[in-house]
Protein backbone atom coordinates (compact mmCIF):
# COMPACT_ATOMS: atom_id res chain seq x y z
CA UNK A 1 0.00 0.00 0.00
CA UNK A 2 1.05 3.29 -0.64
CA UNK A 3 -0.25 4.32 2.75
CA UNK A 4 2.44 2.15 4.28
CA UNK A 5 5.67 3.13 1.60
CA UNK A 6 5.00 6.94 1.27
CA UNK A 7 5.38 7.16 5.46
CA UNK A 8 8.79 4.40 5.59
CA UNK A 9 9.99 6.59 2.80
CA UNK A 10 9.87 10.00 4.24
CA UNK A 11 11.17 8.17 7.55
CA UNK A 12 14.30 6.93 6.08
CA UNK A 13 15.27 9.73 3.91
CA UNK A 14 14.30 12.11 7.15
CA UNK A 15 16.82 10.12 8.98
CA UNK A 16 19.30 10.71 6.20
CA UNK A 17 18.42 14.47 6.09
CA UNK A 18 18.95 15.07 9.94
CA UNK A 19 22.46 13.16 10.01
CA UNK A 20 23.44 15.65 6.96
CA UNK A 21 22.06 18.54 9.31
CA UNK A 22 23.97 16.62 11.93
CA UNK A 23 27.14 17.08 10.60
CA UNK A 24 26.60 20.21 9.77
CA UNK A 25 25.46 21.77 12.62
CA UNK A 26 27.02 20.12 15.56
CA UNK A 27 26.57 22.08 18.20
CA UNK A 28 22.23 23.25 18.04
CA UNK A 29 20.10 20.31 19.49
CA UNK A 30 17.36 22.46 19.23
CA UNK A 31 16.98 22.77 15.17
CA UNK A 32 17.75 18.59 15.05
CA UNK A 33 14.85 18.39 17.07
CA UNK A 34 12.88 20.60 15.72
CA UNK A 35 13.43 18.49 11.99
CA UNK A 36 12.97 15.63 13.71
CA UNK A 37 10.09 16.21 14.75
CA UNK A 38 8.59 17.66 11.47
CA UNK A 39 9.50 15.01 9.74
CA UNK A 40 7.38 12.69 12.33
CA UNK A 41 4.31 14.70 11.88
CA UNK A 42 5.03 14.76 7.72
CA UNK A 43 4.58 11.09 7.60
CA UNK A 44 1.84 10.93 10.09
CA UNK A 45 -0.06 13.38 8.37
CA UNK A 46 1.06 11.23 5.25
CA UNK A 47 -0.29 8.36 6.87
CA UNK A 48 -3.69 9.68 7.82
CA UNK A 49 -4.12 11.18 4.83
CA UNK A 50 -3.62 8.21 2.82
CA UNK A 51 -5.73 6.56 4.71
CA UNK A 52 -8.44 8.97 3.72
CA UNK A 53 -7.30 8.55 -0.46
CA UNK A 54 -7.50 4.32 0.19
CA UNK A 55 -11.05 4.64 1.94
CA UNK A 56 -12.39 6.62 -0.82
CA UNK A 57 -11.04 4.82 -3.82
CA UNK A 58 -12.20 1.19 -1.63
CA UNK A 59 -15.76 2.95 -1.97
CA UNK A 60 -15.53 3.88 -5.58
CA UNK A 61 -14.41 0.41 -6.84
CA UNK A 62 -11.14 1.32 -7.68
CA UNK A 63 -8.34 -0.91 -7.52
CA UNK A 64 -5.43 -0.44 -4.11
CA UNK A 65 -2.36 0.77 -4.94
CA UNK A 66 -0.26 -1.61 -3.53
CA UNK A 67 4.12 -1.72 -3.35
CA UNK A 68 6.28 -4.88 -3.65
CA UNK A 69 6.35 -7.82 -5.63
CA UNK A 70 4.81 -10.38 -2.80
CA UNK A 71 7.47 -14.01 -2.08
CA UNK A 72 10.98 -14.01 -1.59
CA UNK A 73 11.84 -12.19 -4.38
CA UNK A 74 10.70 -8.81 -3.42
CA UNK A 75 9.04 -6.69 -0.35
CA UNK A 76 5.35 -6.69 0.18
CA UNK A 77 4.41 -3.65 2.08
CA UNK A 78 0.34 -3.75 3.04
CA UNK A 79 -1.71 -1.91 5.44
CA UNK A 80 -4.16 -3.78 7.69
CA UNK A 81 -6.07 -1.91 10.95
CA UNK A 82 -3.70 -3.13 13.62
CA UNK A 83 -0.93 -1.67 11.63
CA UNK A 84 -2.60 1.63 11.06
CA UNK A 85 -3.29 1.78 14.91
CA UNK A 86 0.40 1.16 15.93
CA UNK A 87 1.96 3.01 13.20
CA UNK A 88 0.53 6.29 13.82
CA UNK A 89 0.78 5.91 17.44
CA UNK A 90 4.33 5.16 16.94
CA UNK A 91 4.86 8.60 14.93
CA UNK A 92 2.61 10.84 17.24
CA UNK A 93 4.83 9.34 20.07
CA UNK A 94 8.25 10.14 17.81
CA UNK A 95 6.99 13.20 17.42
CA UNK A 96 6.63 14.17 20.97
CA UNK A 97 9.39 12.69 22.18
CA UNK A 98 11.59 14.55 19.22
CA UNK A 99 10.23 17.75 20.85
CA UNK A 100 11.21 16.55 24.34
CA UNK A 101 14.89 15.85 23.62
CA UNK A 102 14.97 19.62 22.34
CA UNK A 103 15.91 20.05 26.30
CA UNK A 104 16.69 16.62 28.07
CA UNK A 105 19.64 15.64 25.33
CA UNK A 106 20.75 19.77 25.35
CA UNK A 107 24.01 18.47 27.64
CA UNK A 108 24.70 15.40 25.91
CA UNK A 109 27.68 15.62 23.53
CA UNK A 110 26.23 12.97 21.38
CA UNK A 111 22.63 14.29 21.11
CA UNK A 112 23.16 14.65 17.20
CA UNK A 113 22.90 10.69 16.71
CA UNK A 114 19.79 10.41 18.78
CA UNK A 115 17.46 11.68 16.15
CA UNK A 116 18.70 10.09 12.74
CA UNK A 117 17.99 6.92 15.21
CA UNK A 118 14.99 7.47 16.35
CA UNK A 119 13.56 7.91 12.99
CA UNK A 120 15.28 4.70 11.73
CA UNK A 121 13.42 2.95 15.03
CA UNK A 122 10.14 4.02 13.92
CA UNK A 123 10.87 3.32 10.11
CA UNK A 124 11.66 -0.58 11.32
CA UNK A 125 8.46 -0.46 13.11
CA UNK A 126 6.64 0.48 10.23
CA UNK A 127 8.12 -1.50 8.20
CA UNK A 128 7.65 -4.64 10.67
CA UNK A 129 3.83 -4.13 11.19
CA UNK A 130 2.81 -3.43 7.32
CA UNK A 131 5.21 -5.85 5.34
CA UNK A 132 3.28 -8.98 4.14
CA UNK A 133 5.80 -11.55 3.67
CA UNK A 134 8.23 -13.06 6.80
CA UNK A 135 11.79 -12.13 5.40
CA UNK A 136 10.84 -8.36 4.94
CA UNK A 137 9.57 -8.88 8.43
CA UNK A 138 12.82 -9.90 10.02
CA UNK A 139 14.90 -7.45 8.11
CA UNK A 140 12.70 -4.25 9.63
CA UNK A 141 12.62 -5.88 12.79
CA UNK A 142 16.25 -6.20 12.90
CA UNK A 143 16.00 -2.34 11.95
CA UNK A 144 14.18 -1.57 14.51
CA UNK A 145 16.34 -3.86 17.46
CA UNK A 146 19.61 -2.83 16.49
CA UNK A 147 18.91 1.39 16.32
CA UNK A 148 17.22 -0.01 19.98
CA UNK A 149 20.32 -1.86 20.90
CA UNK A 150 22.33 1.89 20.46
CA UNK A 151 19.44 3.65 22.08
CA UNK A 152 19.89 1.79 25.11
CA UNK A 153 23.25 2.36 25.42
CA UNK A 154 23.55 5.83 24.54
CA UNK A 155 24.81 7.72 27.42
CA UNK A 156 28.33 5.10 27.12
CA UNK A 157 30.12 6.98 29.73
CA UNK A 158 27.85 5.20 32.52
CA UNK A 159 28.65 0.88 32.45
CA UNK A 160 24.89 0.39 33.40
CA UNK A 161 23.99 1.58 30.20
CA UNK A 162 26.22 -0.05 28.11
CA UNK A 163 25.77 -3.23 30.20
CA UNK A 164 22.03 -2.94 29.52
CA UNK A 165 22.36 -2.60 26.06
CA UNK A 166 24.99 -5.25 25.78
CA UNK A 167 22.14 -7.88 27.59
CA UNK A 168 19.39 -6.28 25.00
CA UNK A 169 21.61 -7.07 22.46
CA UNK A 170 22.74 -10.52 23.17
CA UNK A 171 18.79 -11.60 24.18
CA UNK A 172 17.82 -9.91 21.10
CA UNK A 173 20.19 -11.51 19.17
CA UNK A 174 18.82 -14.57 20.39
CA UNK A 175 15.58 -13.93 19.42
CA UNK A 176 17.17 -12.78 15.77
CA UNK A 177 18.51 -16.58 15.21
CA UNK A 178 15.59 -18.24 16.31
CA UNK A 179 13.22 -16.16 13.94
CA UNK A 180 15.89 -16.92 11.07
CA UNK A 181 15.82 -20.78 12.04
CA UNK A 182 12.35 -20.32 11.87
CA UNK A 183 12.02 -18.67 8.37
CA UNK A 184 14.61 -21.43 7.25
CA UNK A 185 12.39 -24.09 7.79
CA UNK A 186 9.25 -22.78 6.38
CA UNK A 187 10.86 -21.54 3.16
CA UNK A 188 12.26 -25.43 2.95
CA UNK A 189 8.51 -26.48 2.86
CA UNK A 190 6.98 -23.61 1.01
CA UNK A 191 9.45 -22.17 -1.84
CA UNK A 192 7.80 -18.61 -0.38
CA UNK A 193 8.05 -16.71 2.86
CA UNK A 194 4.51 -14.63 1.57
CA UNK A 195 1.92 -15.18 4.01
CA UNK A 196 -1.03 -16.34 2.01
CA UNK A 197 1.20 -18.75 -0.04
CA UNK A 198 3.04 -20.47 3.34
CA UNK A 199 -0.59 -20.70 4.52
CA UNK A 200 -1.54 -23.46 2.64
CA UNK A 201 1.30 -25.84 3.67
CA UNK A 202 0.90 -27.78 6.56
CA UNK A 203 3.44 -30.46 7.89
CA UNK A 204 5.84 -30.75 11.10
CA UNK A 205 8.30 -28.79 9.78
CA UNK A 206 6.01 -25.80 8.99
CA UNK A 207 4.87 -25.75 12.64
CA UNK A 208 8.37 -25.99 13.69
CA UNK A 209 9.23 -23.08 12.08
CA UNK A 210 6.19 -21.27 13.08
CA UNK A 211 7.37 -22.02 16.66
CA UNK A 212 10.34 -20.76 16.20
CA UNK A 213 9.09 -17.57 14.56
CA UNK A 214 7.09 -17.13 17.39
CA UNK A 215 9.38 -18.04 20.19
CA UNK A 216 11.87 -15.13 18.47
CA UNK A 217 9.48 -12.63 18.42
CA UNK A 218 7.77 -13.52 21.84
CA UNK A 219 11.44 -12.77 23.37
CA UNK A 220 11.61 -9.72 21.86
CA UNK A 221 8.25 -8.66 22.70
CA UNK A 222 9.54 -9.20 26.47
CA UNK A 223 7.23 -12.08 27.33
CA UNK A 224 7.79 -14.31 30.17
CA UNK A 225 10.22 -15.94 30.36
CA UNK A 226 11.99 -13.76 27.86
CA UNK A 227 11.20 -10.68 29.65
CA UNK A 228 14.66 -10.19 31.82
CA UNK A 229 16.44 -7.60 29.43
CA UNK A 230 13.29 -5.45 29.88
CA UNK A 231 14.18 -4.03 33.43
CA UNK A 232 17.60 -3.26 32.45
CA UNK A 233 17.06 -1.88 29.08
CA UNK A 234 14.53 0.27 29.55
CA UNK A 235 15.37 1.28 33.24
CA UNK A 236 19.02 2.40 32.18
CA UNK A 237 18.38 3.99 28.23
CA UNK A 238 17.85 7.60 28.34
CA UNK A 239 14.12 8.52 29.67
CA UNK A 240 12.88 9.46 25.90
CA UNK A 241 14.25 6.17 24.73
CA UNK A 242 12.54 4.00 27.20
CA UNK A 243 9.33 6.23 26.61
CA UNK A 244 9.33 4.97 22.82
CA UNK A 245 10.38 1.08 23.88
CA UNK A 246 7.91 1.05 26.61
CA UNK A 247 5.19 2.56 24.50
CA UNK A 248 5.08 1.48 21.52
CA UNK A 249 7.94 -0.72 20.45
CA UNK A 250 7.72 -3.97 22.09
CA UNK A 251 3.75 -4.26 21.38
CA UNK A 252 5.05 -3.92 17.16
CA UNK A 253 6.85 -6.93 17.88
CA UNK A 254 3.86 -8.82 19.79
CA UNK A 255 1.39 -7.27 16.79
CA UNK A 256 3.84 -8.94 14.08
CA UNK A 257 3.77 -12.20 16.21
CA UNK A 258 0.04 -12.32 16.12
CA UNK A 259 -0.22 -11.54 12.42
CA UNK A 260 2.21 -14.10 11.59
CA UNK A 261 0.23 -16.47 13.62
CA UNK A 262 -2.97 -16.24 12.06
CA UNK A 263 -1.60 -15.50 8.76
CA UNK A 264 0.01 -19.14 8.95
CA UNK A 265 -3.08 -20.69 9.45
CA UNK A 266 -2.88 -21.01 13.49
CA UNK A 267 -6.44 -21.65 14.79
CA UNK A 268 -7.62 -17.91 16.25
CA UNK A 269 -9.32 -20.15 19.15
CA UNK A 270 -6.37 -21.63 20.31
CA UNK A 271 -4.45 -18.37 19.98
CA UNK A 272 -6.73 -16.75 21.52
CA UNK A 273 -6.18 -19.48 24.32
CA UNK A 274 -2.78 -19.37 24.58
CA UNK A 275 -3.11 -15.98 24.77
CA UNK A 276 -4.96 -15.93 28.22
CA UNK A 277 -2.88 -18.17 29.54
CA UNK A 278 0.41 -15.91 29.01
CA UNK A 279 -1.45 -12.88 30.17
CA UNK A 280 -1.94 -14.17 33.47
CA UNK A 281 1.89 -14.85 33.90
CA UNK A 282 2.50 -11.54 31.94
CA UNK A 283 0.35 -10.01 34.87
CA UNK A 284 0.82 -11.85 37.96
CA UNK A 285 4.92 -11.53 37.20
CA UNK A 286 5.27 -7.84 35.98
CA UNK A 287 3.16 -6.59 39.21
CA UNK A 288 4.86 -8.83 41.78
CA UNK A 289 8.38 -8.06 40.87
CA UNK A 290 7.50 -3.84 40.37
CA UNK A 291 5.95 -4.20 44.39
CA UNK A 292 9.77 -4.67 45.37
CA UNK A 293 11.68 -2.02 42.99
CA UNK A 294 13.22 0.88 44.58
CA UNK A 295 14.71 2.30 41.32
CA UNK A 296 11.66 4.28 39.77
CA UNK A 297 12.36 3.55 35.76
CA UNK A 298 12.57 0.02 36.85
CA UNK A 299 9.50 -0.24 38.40
CA UNK A 300 8.11 1.56 35.32
CA UNK A 301 9.54 -1.42 33.29
CA UNK A 302 8.47 -3.96 35.13
CA UNK A 303 4.63 -2.79 35.32
CA UNK A 304 5.33 -2.47 31.46
CA UNK A 305 5.23 -6.46 31.38
CA UNK A 306 2.26 -6.58 33.61
CA UNK A 307 0.13 -3.59 31.16
CA UNK A 308 1.01 -6.57 28.00
CA UNK A 309 -0.77 -9.03 30.08
CA UNK A 310 -3.83 -6.51 30.16
CA UNK A 311 -3.32 -5.99 26.38
CA UNK A 312 -3.02 -10.21 25.49
CA UNK A 313 -5.93 -11.18 27.88
CA UNK A 314 -8.29 -8.57 26.23
CA UNK A 315 -6.94 -9.78 22.04
CA UNK A 316 -7.48 -13.25 23.81
CA UNK A 317 -10.78 -13.01 24.67
CA UNK A 318 -11.93 -11.70 21.85
CA UNK A 319 -9.89 -14.44 19.52
CA UNK A 320 -10.85 -17.15 22.04
CA UNK A 321 -14.83 -16.25 21.88
CA UNK A 322 -15.25 -14.66 18.67
CA UNK A 323 -15.69 -11.07 19.92
CA UNK A 324 -14.57 -8.15 17.84
CA UNK A 325 -15.36 -5.57 20.41
CA UNK A 326 -12.78 -7.22 22.62
CA UNK A 327 -9.91 -6.96 19.75
CA UNK A 328 -11.15 -3.19 19.56
CA UNK A 329 -10.93 -3.15 23.32
CA UNK A 330 -7.19 -4.53 22.75
CA UNK A 331 -6.41 -1.76 20.64
CA UNK A 332 -7.86 0.76 22.70
CA UNK A 333 -5.75 -0.33 25.41
CA UNK A 334 -2.68 -0.04 23.89
CA UNK A 335 -3.13 3.55 22.84
CA UNK A 336 -3.90 4.01 26.45
CA UNK A 337 -0.87 2.19 27.56
CA UNK A 338 1.23 4.02 24.87
CA UNK A 339 0.24 7.83 26.13
CA UNK A 340 0.13 6.68 29.82
CA UNK A 341 3.99 4.90 30.24
CA UNK A 342 5.55 7.43 27.59
CA UNK A 343 4.04 10.03 29.71
CA UNK A 344 4.99 8.50 33.16
CA UNK A 345 8.92 7.77 31.37
CA UNK A 346 9.08 11.44 30.19
CA UNK A 347 7.71 12.42 33.86
CA UNK A 348 10.79 10.60 35.61
CA UNK A 349 12.96 12.49 32.96
CA UNK A 350 12.15 15.59 33.96
CA UNK A 351 12.88 14.58 37.38
CA UNK A 352 15.79 13.15 36.59
CA UNK A 353 17.19 16.78 34.77
CA UNK A 354 16.37 19.24 37.41
CA UNK A 355 16.76 17.06 40.51
CA UNK A 356 18.73 14.30 40.05
CA UNK A 357 16.33 11.69 40.93
CA UNK A 358 16.85 8.03 40.24
CA UNK A 359 14.88 6.44 43.10
CA UNK A 360 11.63 6.40 44.35
CA UNK A 361 12.49 8.36 47.69
CA UNK A 362 14.25 10.88 45.99
CA UNK A 363 11.11 12.16 44.20
CA UNK A 364 9.87 13.59 47.44
CA UNK A 365 9.40 17.41 46.98
CA UNK A 366 8.59 17.30 43.04
CA UNK A 367 5.49 19.32 43.97
CA UNK A 368 7.60 22.42 45.28
CA UNK A 369 10.21 22.16 42.53
CA UNK A 370 8.03 20.88 39.86
CA UNK A 371 4.58 21.03 40.39
CA UNK A 372 3.16 20.53 36.79
CA UNK A 373 5.57 17.27 36.95
CA UNK A 374 4.19 16.25 39.77
CA UNK A 375 0.58 16.41 38.03
CA UNK A 376 1.77 14.62 35.05
CA UNK A 377 3.30 11.99 36.83
CA UNK A 378 0.65 11.61 39.09
CA UNK A 379 -1.82 11.51 36.11
CA UNK A 380 0.34 8.34 34.52
CA UNK A 381 0.35 6.49 37.22
CA UNK A 382 -3.25 6.77 38.54
CA UNK A 383 -4.21 6.13 34.84
CA UNK A 384 -2.05 3.02 34.74
CA UNK A 385 -3.52 1.97 38.24
CA UNK A 386 -7.18 1.92 36.68
CA UNK A 387 -8.39 5.14 38.57
CA UNK A 388 -11.50 6.93 37.32
CA UNK A 389 -11.82 8.66 35.04
CA UNK A 390 -8.38 8.33 33.04
CA UNK A 391 -8.18 5.58 29.97
CA UNK A 392 -6.66 2.87 32.41
CA UNK A 393 -9.71 2.91 33.90
CA UNK A 394 -11.88 3.23 31.07
CA UNK A 395 -9.78 0.22 29.34
CA UNK A 396 -10.43 -1.96 32.34
CA UNK A 397 -13.88 -1.59 33.04
CA UNK A 398 -14.43 -2.13 28.99
CA UNK A 399 -12.61 -5.46 29.11
CA UNK A 400 -14.91 -6.41 32.19
CA UNK A 401 -17.36 -6.27 30.57
CA UNK A 402 -16.77 -8.36 27.44
CA UNK A 403 -15.60 -11.09 29.74
CA UNK A 404 -18.68 -11.40 31.68
CA UNK A 405 -20.66 -12.08 28.45
CA UNK A 406 -18.06 -14.49 27.45
CA UNK A 407 -19.59 -16.88 30.21
CA UNK A 408 -16.81 -19.32 30.12
CA UNK A 409 -15.27 -20.87 33.55
CA UNK A 410 -11.50 -20.10 31.54
CA UNK A 411 -12.92 -15.80 30.74
CA UNK A 412 -13.97 -15.55 34.42
CA UNK A 413 -11.08 -17.20 36.02
CA UNK A 414 -8.60 -15.01 34.17
CA UNK A 415 -10.85 -12.11 34.84
CA UNK A 416 -10.52 -12.60 38.73
CA UNK A 417 -6.78 -12.91 37.90
CA UNK A 418 -7.24 -9.47 35.93
CA UNK A 419 -8.77 -7.87 38.96
CA UNK A 420 -6.45 -9.29 41.55
CA UNK A 421 -3.56 -7.70 39.56
CA UNK A 422 -5.11 -4.21 39.31
CA UNK A 423 -5.65 -3.74 42.90
CA UNK A 424 -2.03 -5.41 43.35
CA UNK A 425 -0.69 -2.47 41.14
CA UNK A 426 -2.14 0.19 43.54
CA UNK A 427 0.92 -1.32 46.07
CA UNK A 428 3.52 0.17 43.99
CA UNK A 429 1.73 3.19 41.52
CA UNK A 430 0.25 4.77 44.73
CA UNK A 431 3.05 4.99 46.75
CA UNK A 432 4.88 6.76 43.89
CA UNK A 433 2.24 8.97 43.74
CA UNK A 434 2.25 10.01 47.18
CA UNK A 435 6.08 10.59 47.71
CA UNK A 436 5.29 12.64 44.45
CA UNK A 437 3.46 15.20 46.62
CA UNK A 438 5.43 14.42 50.17
CA UNK A 439 7.41 17.92 51.03
CA UNK A 440 10.51 18.41 51.91
CA UNK A 441 11.86 20.63 54.62
CA UNK A 442 14.17 22.57 52.35
CA UNK A 443 11.06 25.25 51.22
CA UNK A 444 12.52 24.96 48.11
CA UNK A 445 10.80 27.27 45.26
CA UNK A 446 9.33 26.34 41.47
CA UNK A 447 12.24 25.15 39.49
CA UNK A 448 10.81 26.83 35.81
CA UNK A 449 10.26 24.24 33.08
CA UNK A 450 12.25 24.43 29.19
CA UNK A 451 8.79 24.55 26.77
CA UNK A 452 10.58 21.89 24.91
CA UNK A 453 9.08 19.41 27.77
CA UNK A 454 6.31 20.98 28.89
CA UNK A 455 4.24 21.07 25.43
CA UNK A 456 4.99 16.91 25.26
CA UNK A 457 3.86 16.11 29.07
CA UNK A 458 0.83 18.31 28.97
CA UNK A 459 -0.13 17.18 25.29
CA UNK A 460 -0.09 13.29 26.44
CA UNK A 461 -1.75 14.50 29.55
CA UNK A 462 -4.83 15.61 27.91
CA UNK A 463 -4.97 12.65 26.03
CA UNK A 464 -4.84 10.35 28.84
CA UNK A 465 -7.73 12.25 30.07
CA UNK A 466 -9.74 12.53 27.03
CA UNK A 467 -9.18 8.97 26.37
CA UNK A 468 -11.14 8.36 29.42
CA UNK A 469 -13.41 10.74 29.64
CA UNK A 470 -14.22 10.36 25.82
CA UNK A 471 -13.66 6.97 25.39
CA UNK A 472 -16.27 6.48 22.47
CA UNK A 473 -14.97 8.22 19.91
CA UNK A 474 -11.47 6.93 20.00
CA UNK A 475 -13.30 3.45 20.25
CA UNK A 476 -14.89 3.97 16.72
CA UNK A 477 -11.86 4.85 15.38
CA UNK A 478 -10.65 1.52 16.28
CA UNK A 479 -13.43 -0.54 15.57
CA UNK A 480 -13.35 -0.51 11.89
CA UNK A 481 -9.20 -1.22 12.28
CA UNK A 482 -9.15 -3.67 14.71
CA UNK A 483 -11.38 -5.98 12.76
CA UNK A 484 -9.30 -6.43 10.02
CA UNK A 485 -6.58 -8.19 12.69
CA UNK A 486 -8.93 -10.88 13.27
Amino acid sequence: DVQAIVPLAILLVGAFLVYLVACLITSRNEILALLTAVIFAVAWASSLYLGRVNDWRSRLGLPDLTWGDPGVHGVALRVDGGAVVISTVAMALGLCVALYCGRYLALDRRHQLTYPLLLLMVAGLQGTVTTNDLFSLYLFCELMSVTAYVLVAFRRHTDTAVEAGFKYLIIGSLGTLTVLMGLALIYRETGSLELRQAVTVSSPWMRAGLACVLGGLGLKSALVPGHTWLPDAHGRAPSSVSAMLSGIVIQSTFYALLKVSLGLGYPPHRLGTLLIALSVVNMTVGNGLALVQTHTKRLLAYSTIAQMGYIMFALGTGLRYDQPAAVQIGFFLLVAHAAMKSLAFLSKGVCHFYLGATRIDELRGTWQRLPLVAVTFSIALSGLAGIPPLAGFAGKWFIMTEVLQAGDVLAHVGLAIFLLNTLISLGYYLPVTVTLFTPTTDHSTPTPISAWMTIPLVTLSLLVLGLGIWPSPWLKWILQLADTTR
